[in-house]
């Protein structure tokens, strides 16, 4: 196979197709082996992003196959005794919507369910992760998860969640896990008619990564199904002359690759080097998007799995998704699960609402190191609520538009996102207009008219904290001031008349619970609030609703 890969190698680089191979950092790790960083990135996981694993974010699912699939952990490990408790705490959640009526496969009743158990991607998820403790997914404490996903459904029939290619993909991923019962053969075909010509496949633009996935789910069938083989060839070829620019797409390669069998030892043993280059000796994690860029948590999570699928290829074992090998001795029963364990926010916050993983730990800026709201920057960028003006530079003195605003406190809360056009000046190929759609849906923002959101004006400092309060309704801290209890906050500012009474009670909030600070004489309700500002309050709420 070796000759095989420098004979294609060398003819394309003939040819002039030859990839564009991103640069060598001089901070890559050197004299680092493959099992060196599997074993320091799993290490980082267990203590750096799993101690309160939630479904369907950073430290759960992708977190509990890397651990499980390489014998870390196993269904009864506390380790992930939380993110069991969290899964049961939102199926329950939709045993209690559908018992009241509403349907989780059509509109508009999709749109009621938890944000993260609302799409077939999400049971799909969940399947893997069961599976690979050893757990059934048919049988979750009496509840068959693959019922949502495991019959294929033609595109037209489908939900607007439910239209992607990942949704055939991980269908057939997570069907073959134990194996499951379901519609294998009509997704296969349906993969192989969505394939481009090229030995593509595509969410509506070009996606490297979606591509690889889509290869992972048919590589079972590589070499028992001709149509199969010829599609994925297709397919490889055209990925032998990609870049790979991120440890995420260099991770599902390997994945790919491990899954197809020994055949491909060597280009697989090729991607694994190459994955190194983003590996963080120091902490374990692994840097994205350059070598030189902060540890980010997914990335880490998907390039330990990927090593794990290595790990298991070289010696021997069942590929990453087939996990036949843990029921030999048939499925664990699933362990008594304490509801109340691990749970993160106030007790009646939004079901919707949940906390925001650390995906880049330690970010920062060269032009907010001696700032006062530096700690609330730092700590909101690490998440990835809010970004930098460049790479290096915040702009805490700056503005933010409306727009702005909607993206960072919906990000803030984690809302599963809502596609709806309600205002004449938020296109939908505007880059907010998916964030002005779920702070209106969620009724965080309202239009300066009923047809027009304004979204590059301005935010005012009163405007700010009516929208943060509205946020904090729904994080299930109690916003309702009375008359009373408005004045006794507001009469200490020498100001407050001067705020419009549309905005006493929201501003008598953010005062009373800290989310602004009262040590000023003045509101200045009508001054247009700073990044900085901003970056403060949200870090507060979210502080004080138990979210960060």
């Amino acid at each position: 196979m070796r000759k095989i890969f420098i004979c294609f190698l060398t003819a394309v680089i003939i040819l002039g197709l030859a990839p564009q191979v991103p640069p060598v950092y001089a901070s890559q790790p050197a004299n680092v082996s493959w099992e060196y960083a599997m074993n320091r990135s799993l290490n980082h996981i267990r203590e750096t992003v799993v101690p309160h694993p939630l479904v369907g974010f950073i430290g759960g699912e992708w977190a509990v196959l890397a651990l499980a699939r390489a014998g870390r952990v196993t269904a009864t490990d506390a380790c992930f005794s939380g993110w069991l408790s969290d899964l049961e705490r939102m199926l329950t959640e939709v045993d209690r919507l559908k018992a009241a009526g509403h349907d989780i496969q059509n509109p508009p009743s999709a749109g009621t369910f938890p944000g993260g158990m609302r799409r077939w991607t999400d049971f799909q998820r969940v399947t893997i992760a069961l599976t690979s403790l050893g757990l059934d997914a048919t049988n979750f404490n009496g509840r068959d998860l693959t019922a949502m996903y495991r019959y294929f459904v033609p595109v037209s029939g489908r939900h607007a969640l439910n239209m992607t290619t990942n949704v055939d993909t991980f269908a057939l991923i997570a069907l073959d896990t134990k194996p499951y019962n379901g519609d294998r053969n009509a997704f296969i075909q349906w993969l192989l008619e969505d394939q481009s010509p090229h030995g593509t496949w595509s969410l509506g633009t070009f996606d490297l990564d979606v591509t690889v996935m889509a290869a992972q789910s048919l590589a079972p069938y590589y070499n028992t199904n001709a149509a199969v083989y010829a599609a994925l060839n297709r397919t490889l070829n055209w990925l032998r002359i990609q870049t790979f620019p991120d440890p995420e797409s260099t991770a599902q390669m390997i994945v790919l690759l491990t899954a197809l069998g020994q055949d491909f030892a060597e280009e697989a043993e090729y991607y694994v080097n190459w994955l190194l280059r983003w590996f963080d000796p120091a902490s374990g994690g692994f840097r994205r998007p350059t070598p030189t860029d902060p540890v980010n948590s997914m990335a880490t999570e998907q390039a330990a799995y990927a090593l794990v699928a290595y790990w298991r290829f070289v010696n021997g074992m069942t590929p990453l998704y087939d996990m036949s090998d843990m029921f030999e001795s048939g499925a664990i029963e699933v362990p008594e699960l304490d509801v109340q364990e691990g749970i993160i926010g106030l007790p009646s916050r939004h079901a919707d609402v949940r906390p925001v993983a650390v995906t880049s730990p330690g970010r920062t800026f060269t032009d907010v190191q001696s700032h006062p709201n530096r700690h609330a920057i730092e700590a909101i960028a690490e998440r990835g609520i809010i970004t930098g003006r460049t790479e290096t530079t915040f702009d805490p003195a700056a503005t933010m538009t409306r727009a702005e605003f909607a993206a960072i406190i919906t990000r803030g809360l984690n809302l599963p996102e809502v596609t709806t056009t309600v205002f004449n000046d938020v296109p939908t190929n505007a880059w907010y207009f998916r964030a002005v759609g779920t702070a209106f849906f969620y009724e965080i923002v309202n239009g300066v008219t009923p047809a027009t959101f304004n979204p590059r004006g301005t935010i005012t400092r009163q405007e700010a904290a009516v929208m943060v309060a509205r946020a904090a309704r729904l994080t299930g801290m109690h916003t309702d001031f009375g008359t009373v209890e408005t004045i006794n906050v507001l009469a200490m500012f020498g100001d407050y008349r001067t705020a419009s009474n549309w905005a006493w009670a929201s501003l008598a909030f953010c005062y009373f619970e800290g989310i602004l600070d009262d040590y000023e004489f003045y509101i200045q309700p009508h001054i247009a609030i700073t990044r900085g500002e901003i970056a403060e309050m949200l870090y507060r709420l979210l502080d004080r609703a138990n979210l960060l």
